[in-house]
């Protein structure tokens, strides 16, 4: 064999019950995709519950994606500077999240290692300043998650290359 486990993800339902065409509760992605992009798209399903059990589908529940996502263009394009000194209890955050979204992703948790991508996130909005490494430390641990805007953090950041050939950071 290949592969040496299979994990089938969960049902993604629409008001408790399983989306079927003849029930006529299917949610098409491409409007959601198309209004607010394939990454917070993908990051709202992963969002919504651990993938092996699925979620229940709500119109609404992607602005909230879709805000972390602006929230993230928004700090690391204001505050990114690559003279900063990282102030301790960042660098402390950032090495409990690569510990937290390493050990989650390789568990499938993608739910909760969004949530320590978001904790971090919560920190460096209070930040006057963050460093180049930090920034381009986030878009490694972002990849798997939202491929399309890591490589945008990546290039913002100065990092050469594409994002998902460089090494997994440690911690």
């Amino acid at each position: 064999e290949q592969y040496q486990r299979l994990v089938h993800q969960g049902f993604i339902t629409n008001q408790g019950a399983k989306m079927s065409k003849s029930k006529g509760n299917v949610v098409s992605p491409d409007g959601f995709v198309e209004k607010y992009g394939s990454d917070a798209f993908r990051m709202y399903l992963m969002f919504m519950g651990p993938f092996t059990e699925g979620g229940d589908w709500s119109d609404t529940g992607i602005n909230g994606v879709d805000r972390f996502v602006k929230r993230i263009w928004r700090v690391f394009s204001e505050k990114l500077n690559k003279k900063v000194d990282q102030d301790k209890a960042v660098t402390a955050k950032l090495h409990a999240t690569i510990k937290k979204v390493t050990a989650d992703t390789e568990r499938l948790h993608f739910n909760t290692a969004l949530s320590a991508l978001m904790e971090l996130l919560n920190l460096l909005e209070k930040q006057d300043a963050v460093s180049e490494e930090v920034g381009q430390t986030f878009a490694k641990l972002i990849a798997p998650l939202a491929p399309h805007l890591a490589e945008e953090l990546w290039e913002l950041t100065g990092g050469k290359g594409f994002v998902i050939q460089q090494g997994w950071p440690g911690y």
